[in-house]
């Protein structure tokens, strides 16, 4: 018997939330999707899952007036 770990709970939200540029791109969300589900566990399939895929629509702007995407975060590396 395969160990998958703790089975999911459907009833807790997987939040994503990605820039528009991506959420814009077929293959880009698929890479995200499987690397979010890999994460969790489950590279291969999402069932018992509810991803909730979000758009950035929070801003930042620095001292010299400049606007930014929020979810431009550096992972490091």
């Amino acid at each position: 018997m395969i160990n998958r770990g703790p089975l999911p709970d459907p009833w807790r939200p997987v939040n994503i939330t990605v820039p528009v540029s991506v959420a814009n791109d077929f293959d880009q969300m698929q890479s995200v999707i499987k690397e979010v589900m890999t994460q969790l566990g489950c590279p291969t399939c999402h069932s018992g899952r509810d991803l909730r895929i979000n758009i950035a629509t929070d801003f930042v702007v620095n001292p010299a007036g400049q606007v930014q995407q929020a979810v431009g975060v550096s992972f490091g590396g």
